[in-house]
């Protein structure tokens, strides 16, 4: 009798196990993907050591991955690559999914962390739609690989991308973005001053103007901080140019300005950039970074700026308010800040152009209105673009819900970040992307992975 029980009991656990369809596969799928989460990152470690590292060797490595776990190479371009796993049978039809993670040169070992959940993700539940994986360059905070990405690669359903952080962390969308231009005619005279000096700073990175937890001074702000300084301290110089070498996206490269300078106010002069010189070095000495800024003279200018069209570029430099606008005294939180992205005085006009990012739409609008009025009080024109959104998630769609739900706290939720990164730049490719960016450190990467298993699981439920 007990063991006719026995055996019953035993085909009664058979039974559930069936009726419960793939309990059994999907625990065995997770197991392989933990074990497989490891190996690979075992792998990456021990083929790339050291902190720094070069996109080609990882790309050559990817390859081989790719071809030994049966995922496709779809595109390999010298600075990005996109690996693809078609959906499984029965799930052609359902939401399609692309990962996304940089390879940081000049932060190697935290990027291979990052990479190898990703390469384990690409290999997916066993049932899914098409994945897609698109692994970019990020030259020493210059991203190359997100800036050379094709739009058609963007065409997902879902975009998850993936970074190192130092804990765990979801951000559903990015800000409001607006772009301010402030034009004149300028008019000149010639030199009434004998000496003329070229004033330069050049910064050696790529930097985010709107990351404020490593904020790299603006050459083009610095620049007008100096000639304000000066002019305000009665100073006799004339401004021959201003002019900046830009790339979009980032803080300024480099400034110049030339100036010419009366003969009793050289010393005066030198003294205070010496001030400036030694405030902007103890910026980059936290930043760990280099930098060059220099007073050397120069050849006179045929032509200055007159002593009017001087004063309005100067004052201007001196009463525009970029940087923070807007700040959460209590949390600290930053809501609203501005930055100048170019200068010029060439071809008889000045041009400066200032871009703003709020995670409030309405604080734009004011802030339009006191741009408007600065630049008026200088006699320079104002206009500004329409605010939009540099990137967000689709709120009538899962993937910010699930992820959100995956967390579990709102600790570990931003539902806005002013940060200019590789998500601004894949977004502007393709304005109905429906992205979220998943920070995630060294202790959960397993989870981290599993969250992104699970959530393709889920479309094809």
């Amino acid at each position: 009798m007990k063991k006719f029980f026995l055996l019953i009991i035993s085909i009664m656990l058979i039974a559930s196990l069936f009726l419960t369809g793939c309990g059994l596969e999907e625990i065995d799928r997770e197991k392989e993907l933990k074990s497989a989460l490891e190996t690979t990152a075992e792998e990456l470690q021990s083929n790339f050591s050291g902190s720094d590292g070069d996109y080609s060797l990882i790309s050559e490595y990817l390859k081989s991955w790719a071809k030994k776990n049966s995922i496709t190479v779809n595109k390999s371009a010298d600075t990005y690559m996109v690996l693809t796993n078609p959906a499984t049978e029965g799930s052609e039809d359902k939401e399609t999914t692309m990962l996304h993670c940089q390879i940081n040169t000049s932060d190697l070992s935290n990027s291979l962390r990052t990479l190898s959940v990703a390469l384990t993700s690409l290999m997916g539940p066993d049932n899914h739609g098409d994945i897609a994986l698109t692994i970019t360059e990020n030259d020493d905070g210059h991203f190359t690989g997100a800036e050379a990405l094709a739009s058609k690669y963007t065409d997902y359903d879902n975009f998850i991308n993936l970074k190192y952080g130092e804990e765990s962390l979801l951000i559903t969308d990015g800000c409001y973005s607006m772009t301010g231009t402030m034009t004149a005619s300028t008019d000149t005279s010639s030199p009434e001053y004998p000496n003329a000096y070229k004033i330069t700073m050049t910064t050696t990175t790529y930097s985010d103007p709107f990351n404020f937890e490593n904020h790299y001074p603006n050459p083009i702000e610095t620049l007008g901080s100096l000639l304000a300084t000066e002019k305000s301290s009665g100073q006799l110089f004339q401004l021959a140019s201003f002019e900046c070498d830009t790339a979009d996206g980032y803080t300024p490269l480099s400034a110049t300005a030339v100036v010419v300078i009366d003969n009793n106010d050289v010393d005066s002069f030198t003294k205070r950039f010496d001030s400036s010189y030694e405030k902007i070095k103890k910026r980059f000495e936290k930043l760990e970074q280099n930098f060059v800024y220099t007073i050397t003279e120069t050849d006179m200018p045929d032509t200055v700026l007159t002593n009017e069209t001087s004063d309005n570029i100067i004052s201007l430099m001196y009463t525009l308010k970029s940087g923070v606008y807007l700040q959460d005294e209590e949390s600290g939180e930053i809501i609203s800040a501005s930055d100048i992205s170019y200068v010029s005085t060439s071809g008889n006009k000045f041009k400066l152009i200032i871009n703003s990012h709020s995670s409030d739409k309405t604080v734009l609008e004011e802030m339009k209105n006191v741009f408007l009025t600065t630049s008026g009080l200088c006699e320079i024109d104002f206009k500004a673009s329409d605010a939009e959104m540099t990137w967000s998630s689709d709120k009538t769609k899962s993937l910010s819900g699930f992820f959100t739900d995956a967390l579990g706290s709102d600790n570990y939720i931003e539902e806005a970040t002013l940060k200019s990164d590789e998500c601004s730049i894949i977004a502007a490719k393709n304005d109905k992307l429906n992205m979220v960016s998943y920070s995630f450190d060294t202790s959960h990467q397993e989870s981290a992975m599993l969250n992104i298993i699970h959530f393709m699981e889920s479309l094809t439920q």
